[in-house]
Formats: structure tokens, C-alpha cells, sequence
């Protein structure tokens, strides 16, 4: 069998909440809002000064290779000038020690409508947070020393709304994959980006093919499964439909551009796709 993890892989993992009623009660937004900043695409709150109240959520963790986890968590401020929360981390100073405190990653914003939140250790041993910002992603990079986050930039996947959130999948070679649903391009119904383990840059977003049918949209992965020839097999949802389809990569992705995913995918005959 091949190796496969159902909507996450072990490095990576995710928080979703559908809608703002689903969040854990949050300070009273102000009365006058101020608009929000934006830097490298992504929306700031330069107003909030990182005081973490009232969390949505619980935290999310991300093993890492030297046998420490660390943590995410969504986080309100009361003196955010938006009403909006904020990613934070922390990390254990030991494998099964104790954990450091909670710092912000960035004045960044998270949603709004819903809370989101992935992570991922990649092949030099630095961390990767991805977060929903206004029905596109976020992203911030830490050392393998730790210390400062990177500046947060726009991730460049985009799904429809409500058709899910990112997916990411490390590969048994380190090379990391990012999935989510296309949105507005006619030539794809999902796309997905690469990080090759030996440069740590992300390719641009490719077209993981189209699905056949009239007005059918894909949610996120429901599964992606590494094949023995390395090949990944990834199945979807219907955003709005209980019918799943499927597609496998012609041949392993190492990096080049073009020409891994079939045009189209391939209806299953049952939810597991077997």
C-alpha cells in the first residue's frame, strides 16, 4: 500500500471553523473600525499590540523531526482595531518537556467568517504557517534556529468560497505539496504548489485538472496518498455534492513545471475511491 494520511499529513496540521458562530466567544469588535493594512498581500491589524485573550479554537500541533512538537493557536486581542484574530506559537524547549509562551507570529489577520490554520516543518527543519485571510492564504516562515517570523505574503491559492480550505502533504523525499480549490480559472478545479526539499522555494500554482461535469466544484483533499513509485493519488468531495472524484499524478512532481496531473479527474465509484 502506499503511504497516505486523510486530509493532513503528520507535519501538517489544520484547524477549520466554518463560521463565526462556531468560534469561541471573542471580544466585542470596537465601534469604529479602522481599515486594515496590507503588506506582501495580506491583511495587518498594526493597531493590535499582541494581547492574547479569548482563544477560537483549540491549539494545533506540528511534530517536529528532532522529537519536540509545537504548537499554533488562533487567538482574539482586545485591542485589535478590526475585531479579527491572530495566529501565535509556541514550542517545547525539549521532547516531552514543557512549553515556552505564546508569542504572536504577526499582525496578520485571520479570516473573517472563518478560522483556519496549517503548518509544517520543512526539509531544513524551519516552520511554515499558512492561515485564511479574506478567501486566500497567508504565509510566514521561521528559521531552524527559531526566532522571527517572516514578513506574512500572500500564498497565491484561492478557492471558492466555501470550497475548503489548504492541504499540505510532505512527500517521502521532504518535498512539500500545497493543494486547494481553484477558483474562476476554466481549465482547473483544483491547483497545487510545490517545495522541493533541496531549495526550500515554492513553484508556481499548477492545474491539478479539470473535473468533467456541469457546475461540480471540488472542496479540498479528502485524501492524498503517496503511491510505491512515489506518484500521489488524491481524492476530493464535491463542495456541495456527496460525490467523490479522483486523480493520480502521471509521474512524481520533482520540480519541473507542467505536466504532472491529467487534465481531467475520474468520478469514483464509492466515497473511499477503491
Amino acid at each position: 500500500m502506499g503511504r497516505a494520511f486523510r486530509s493532513v499529513t503528520r507535519a501538517a496540521v489544520a484547524l477549520a471553523v466554518a463560521c463565526a458562530g462556531a468560534l469561541v466567544a471573542a471580544p466585542a469588535a470596537p465601534a469604529a473600525q479602522t481599515a486594515p493594512a496590507v503588506s506582501g498581500g495580506c491583511s495587518m491589524d498594526l493597531g493590535a499590540q499582541g494581547d492574547a485573550t479569548g482563544a477560537s479554537g483549540s491549539p494545533v500541533s506540528v511534530p517536529r523531526a528532532d522529537g519536540r512538537v509545537d504548537q499554533f493557536q488562533v487567538f482574539y486581542d482586545s485591542s485589535a482595531t478590526q475585531g479579527l484574530p491572530f495566529v501565535w506559537h509556541r514550542a517545547q524547549s525539549a521532547p516531552g518537556g514543557s512549553y515556552g509562551a505564546w508569542e504572536r507570529v504577526s499582525a496578520g489577520t485571520v479570516g473573517p467568517k472563518a478560522s483556519f490554520v496549517t503548518a509544517v516543518e520543512n526539509a531544513a527543519g524551519g516552520l511554515e504557517v499558512f492561515w485564511l485571510d479574506h478567501g486566500g492564504f497567508c504565509h510566514s516562515v521561521q528559521g531552524p534556529a527559531g526566532g522571527q517570523w517572516s514578513t506574512p505574503e500572500n500564498f497565491g491559492l484561492r478557492p471558492s468560497p466555501y470550497h475548503g480550505f489548504l492541504t499540505l502533504f510532505k512527500r517521502s523525499n521532504g518535498t512539500l505539496i500545497a493543494m486547494a480549490s481553484s477558483s474562476g480559472k476554466p481549465d482547473r478545479s483544483m491547483e497545487s504548489r510545490t517545495q522541493l526539499s533541496s531549495d526550500g522555494v515554492w513553484r508556481p500554482a499548477e492545474a491539478m485538472g479539470k473535473v468533467p461535469a456541469t457546475d461540480a466544484g471540488l472542496g479540498q483533499p479528502s485524501t492524498v496518498t503517496e503511491l510505491p513509485d512515489r506518484r500521489l493519488k488524491v481524492t476530493a468531495r464535491e463542495w456541495n455534492r456527496d460525490r467523490y472524484w479522483q486523480i493520480t499524478e502521471a509521474a512524481p512532481n520533482d520540480g519541473i513545471p507542467s505536466g504532472w496531473w491529467p487534465s481531467q479527474w475520474q468520478l469514483c465509484a464509492t466515497p473511499r475511491c477503491d
